[in-house]
């Protein structure tokens, strides 16, 4: 029998029996959940996830039963990730995967709450409840939801009915995703279609095929036009090398070690991915995609690798210098010696390239295949970096492994990324992940949890989403091609690529398919899939939802505007516009120019209006022209393209007037969160070029965004401070700095440095004052007569105070505090409605936020 806790009394029992039959009659209800307890049911097929017999053992069973209002069915969401019940009195347990395991099947109990892998659950868009440990979902063992079912992990499907959960009280999702119709596309390839922009503003998009018979075509496809809607086939399509790559692939770094065979007959077969056009030269880079060595094992498959290409004649010709990302095993035919068992490793391939200006890195989403020597493969996914000013060169890429960034691009582990949902490590533990020592088929070792599943981001092609201020993906529908059953498609999202902490944002609900390729694309300027609206276009390409190539347009929202990121610059305030090369914004006539020094004149304040799609408009004050870059040809998408100051239209802005706002940030060398370094790039919308401030005329261009200098005389020459910019607020009521080129003291100096205190009050962002490597410090400024203060504003360095006061003070000994915190965020700290007076202002810190000392570029001060 169900449900027996410990014996009740006479007088309880005869209690707890009429009250079983009201509640059966309806003459009552069962309670509410108290305000204490703030759980729910969770339900699947009409039962209830329950705790067997009211349990508080460790190990006690959890399975499926009959609801009935209990405090057994009873589960609370937890912000750690844990789902706990209140079976008895006191006693709270909650969910756990037995033993930590990985496996399909494996049983999930009761167990005391300690918050560890194994206990954090994320109940998800689709209705899956997702195991962050595992990258499995919860599912009803055995196929029948039936009382006394048992709850165990099984492979994330939300077409099962046994993982369709309804979970009311969970937390959900923070974004809404709306798709409309299916638009065909009529340039399919075998690869996706990678736009990118020539020095000279001409558009481009780039795509591949290789297919694998003797005398079929393989192909590096180019396409030129006004934008993705208006293109004709580029001249250097037809050039011979592009229109036949055979001996391109077969001369090639892999492809001189790859071998022919039956399935395969050529050794090597070659697409290029992805284009990006080097500021320095002008000369073209890209990633080659490398399927080699077909059916190593005599099954249907073949080898991965990834090289990188570069033409120095505008794709008419093509060197593949070397490999970016290979194998971390052996690729050569038949090595049983490497491959011990029944599977083995197909190697790095399908890379998909983000440039990440606002990092300075080239990310490269690639997928492996991890095979079985007589059928049966899974899809797992990794990611790798290298410096954008090392132009993809081999020994630049890193890959990403056991949470960092430590092994090399060639032959290095990596790690299995899956969504970590704000609560998981985000990736595969090595000793859970693929090995080629162990036994057993593919099928056999995922479901004994000793192989990832296929991973749900597999083959991941990403974007900066500028409203929802959040790195976006899509993977390949996984599920689908898998199951033979369409679905709809997930978008992904992560604060940071730095960490790859990738959490589900929803799923849109018409569509369905079961996509291969797929890229995003702006629906503002049709021409960047770097950098996203809040509406975009998200294509497919192979088992697509309507038909054979298509794209969708995508809205996605968050479902409360806090979860909006807060920008620098608000509406209604004038701010100076200063690169760190010391130069100033300012509209002189008719035209744009730039200025050594501040000044507090309209010409110098400019206003940012935000068009509520992630873009602003950037006015000035004396004149209301916008900010702009001619939007009608090339010559505004060109390297050094004029700004220029025109009249804001009654309906939309051009997207030549439209702007981001580029958060510049310092990623770290190994692990960790990347840090903002308070300062931004000014990027135009339809070129993608950012705003360049220098002394020679003229001296607001945009440029190619960089965090570089060139070295050389060819290409692009503008230094990486032009575009590297601070907006301080210049009218209203900030007026002019107080605290610029005044006396100013601090606590100490970072030994062995020259940072001293006046180089925070000296107006440049290149230069800093550092201190000792202690808690209790403090930055003095002298006004030289009493000022009263109603702003400060600090911009910080990568080392800044996560505890901090600032106060005033009428004689340098006894102090007032006006601002206080203790959750400092570094970045830049606008702190305005301050009340304050006094001759003397200063920050006194006490704690800090990193291991370093404090580290301000700036620090300034309004008020009278």
């Amino acid at each position: 029998m169900k449900r027996i806790p410990p014996p009740p009394s006479r007088t309880t029992l005869a209690t707890l029996l009429i009250l079983a039959l009201l509640l059966t009659l309806g003459v009552i209800t069962a309670p509410a959940a108290s305000a204490v307890d703030a759980g729910g049911a969770v339900t699947i097929g009409g039962k209830c996830l329950d705790d067997a017999d009211f349990g508080t053992a460790n190990g006690n069973a959890i399975q499926v039963f009959t609801c009935n209002g209990s405090a057994a069915q009873s589960w609370t969401w937890r912000t750690d990730g844990t789902v706990a019940v209140t079976p008895a009195t006191g006693t709270t347990k909650c969910l756990d995967v037995t033993g930590g395991s990985h496996a399909t099947g494996a049983l999930i109990q009761l167990y005391d709450c300690v918050a560890n892998a194994a206990q954090k659950f994320k109940a998800l868009p689709d209705g899956t409840i997702y195991s962050v440990q595992s990258g499995k979902c919860l599912g009803v063992v055995g196929g029948s939801i039936v009382n006394n079912a048992r709850v165990g992990l099984a492979p994330c499907d939300p077409a099962q009915a046994t993982q369709r959960w309804t979970a009311a009280t969970a937390p959900k999702s923070a974004y809404t995703i709306s798709s409309g119709p299916a638009v065909p596309f009529n340039n399919a390839d075998d690869t996706p279609s990678f736009p990118y922009i020539d020095s000279n503003g001409q558009f481009y998009y780039q795509s591949a095929h290789a297919l694998y018979g003797v005398n079929d075509k393989r192909k590096w496809s180019f396409f030129t036009g006004a934008n993705f809607d208006n293109v004709t086939t580029a001249a250097i399509t037809s050039v011979a090398d592009n229109a036949d790559t055979t001996t391109r692939c077969n001369t090639s770094p892999t492809g001189v070690n790859a071998t022919p065979s039956s399935g395969y007959p050529l050794p090597n077969y070659c697409d290029l991915t992805g284009v990006w056009v080097d500021p320095d030269t002008g000369w073209w880079y890209g990633l080659v995609h490398n399927e080699f060595t077909g059916q190593p094992f005599g099954d249907g498959l073949h080898f991965d690798a990834i090289d990188y290409a570069v033409s120095k004649d505008k794709g008419n010709t093509w060197a593949i210098p070397g490999h970016a990302l290979t194998s971390p095993y052996s690729t050569t035919r038949g090595d049983t010696a490497a491959f011990p068992q029944s599977t083995y490793y197909y190697g790095d391939g399908d890379p998909r390239l983000f440039v990440d200006y606002a990092s300075g890195y080239f990310y490269v989403f690639y997928a492996t295949r991890a095979v079985g020597k007589t059928g049966g493969a899974v899809w797992l996914q990794h990611v790798a970096r290298a410096p954008i000013a090392q132009k993809m060169a081999s020994s630049s890429w890193t890959k990403w492994y056991d949470g960092a960034w430590q092994t090399p691009g060639v032959g290095g582990a990596e790690s299995n990324i899956i969504p970590a949902e704000g609560l998981g490590s985000g990736y595969t533990p090595p000793n859970k992940d693929y090995s080629p020592t162990a036994t057993g088929t593919v099928a056999a070792q995922v479901a004994a949890g000793t192989m990832p599943d296929s991973s749900q981001l597999a083959v991941m092609n990403v974007a900066w989403n500028a409203y929802l201020g959040l790195y976006i993906g899509t993977p390949q529908n996984n599920v689908a091609q898998n199951t033979g059953v369409n679905t709809p498609l997930h978008f992904y999202a992560t604060r940071d690529l730095a960490t790859q902490q990738w959490f589900d944002l929803g799923l849109t609900n018409g569509n369905l398919n079961g996509a291969w390729y797929r890229w995003f694309l702006d629906s503002g300027n049709l021409t960047s899939s770097t950098v996203v609206g809040k509406t975009f276009r998200s294509y497919c390409v192979v088992a697509c939802s309507t038909y054979g190539a298509e794209y969708t347009p995508i809205t996605l929202q968050p479902t409360s505007a806090s979860a909006l990121p807060t920008a620098p610059v608000a509406a209604g305030t004038g701010y100076q516009i200063l690169a760190s090369t010391n130069r100033y914004l300012v509209q002189n006539g008719t035209t744009l120019t730039t200025s050594g020094s501040g000044s507090t004149s309209a010409s110098q304040q400019w206003m940012f209006n935000a068009t509520g799609d992630g873009f602003f408009t950037v006015t000035n004050a004396a004149s209301g022209q916008a900010l702009s870059v001619d939007s009608s040809s090339n010559a505004g998408r060109a390297w050094a393209a004029p700004t220029t100051m025109t009249t804001l239209g009654s309906g939309s802005p051009t997207t030549g007037q439209q702007w981001y706002l580029q958060t510049v940030v310092r990623s770290p060398a190994t692990s960790g969160a990347s840090t903002a370094t308070g300062t931004y790039r000014l990027v135009n919308r339809y070129s993608g070029l950012a705003l360049s401030l220098t002394s020679s005329a003229p001296g607001a261009v945009t440029a190619p965004q960089r965090n570089w200098d060139n070295a050389g005389t060819a290409g692009d020459t503008r230094p990486a401070a032009a575009q590297t910019l601070s907006f301080s607020a210049a009218g209203g009521s900030n007026g002019t700095d107080l605290a610029l080129n005044k006396p100013t003291t601090a606590s100490s100096v970072e030994p062995g440095t020259t940072y001293t205190a006046i180089l925070a009050t000296d107006g440049n962002l290149n230069t800093r004052w550092s201190s000792g490597y202690s808690d209790i410090q403090w930055l003095q400024v002298d006004f030289g007569t009493s000022r009263t203060i109603t702003e400060v504003k600090l911009s910080w360095e990568a080392a800044y105070a996560k505890a901090f006061q600032i106060q005033t003070s009428t004689n340098g000994t006894s102090w007032s505090t006006i601002y206080s915190t203790t959750a400092g965020t570094g970045g830049v700290q606008d702190l305005t409605g301050l009340t304050g007076a006094g001759r003397y202002l200063r920050i006194y810190t006490t704690a800090r936020g990193t291991g370093y000392g404090y580290s301000l570029r700036s620090l300034q001060a309004y008020g009278s």
